[in-house]
């Protein structure tokens, strides 16, 4: 088995259609979703999209594909960390999403594994293997990745949640980020991860000016997070967001 593993599209329709155009190419058999799918600009195009893959498709649980859901239902909460979204972008985006939608989202797994040629036994979460909004950052301590992990038997886990690829050891146990595919840090065009037999961090370019330009259509009044200018037009700074996503992680220890 060859996979494609898909992290944080948050609702960037025209990035995961470019993404999908280089995953075609490739010739996986599956494509993971590794969580935070759907809110954005184009959160039920982007859910129906998806679908179309079908039986391909094997879908994970991140935080906001959860508080979406949550909000659907009018239930969200908000985490109180700085680095989360607040309620009313969430409602927002679940205003402009069905029932099927909702469902499919709150019955989402919060890990996934895979038997991977050349790999073995891989995990798939969103977050970390006990928490689908915990922070683990390429430079998190030895002993958060023991914590977080302590309940797999996979020796290779796939992560995301903080939108920068990184492939590392931690104790033996090799974790991989495969960035994100719609909000991107530190760099242009949308990332995600080629495994089988090896791990290829992979990046595909598209006109970011365009696709904002097509989000902005799309999405008039969500809630400006500076997802249009901050992250498709130009891409966030990754010690920007390291220095912030560092600050949660310490909140959250």
């Amino acid at each position: 088995m060859r996979v494609a593993v898909l992290a944080d599209i948050h609702g960037n329709l025209p990035a995961l259609e470019a993404v999908l155009r280089d995953v075609d190419a490739a010739g996986v058999d599956a494509v993971v979703l590794d969580g935070d799918i759907a809110d954005g600009p184009m959160p039920a195009p982007t859910l129906d999209r998806l679908a179309e893959l079908g039986d391909r498709v094997i879908w994970v649980r991140g935080n906001s594909d959860r508080d979406l859901a949550a909000a659907f239902d009018g239930t969200f909460q908000p985490s109180g960390l700085a680095t989360n979204a607040p309620a009313e972008y969430y409602a927002w985006c679940a205003a402009r999403i069905s029932r099927a939608h909702r469902d499919l989202l709150a019955d989402l797994p919060l890990t996934v594994s895979l038997d991977i040629d050349g790999l073995g036994a891989v995990a798939f979460c969103h977050g970390t293997a006990r928490d689908d909004n915990e922070f683990i950052l390429v430079d998190s301590p030895v002993s958060q990745y023991q914590a977080a992990f302590a309940d797999l038997a996979e020796p290779t886990v796939v992560v995301g949640h903080t939108h920068m690829p990184f492939d590392r050891l931690a104790d033996g146990r090799r974790v991989i980020n495969p960035g994100s595919v719609g909000l991107g840090y530190g760099h242009p065009g949308a990332s995600w991860a080629l495994l089988g037999p090896d791990v290829v961090l992979r990046r595909t370019l598209y006109d970011t000016e365009a696709a904002a330009a097509a989000l902005e259509a799309a999405a008039p009044g969500l809630p400006d997070i500076g997802f249009l200018a901050g992250n498709v037009r130009a891409s966030a700074s990754d010690a920007e967001a390291l220095a912030a996503f560092t600050e949660t992680a310490r909140q959250q220890a």
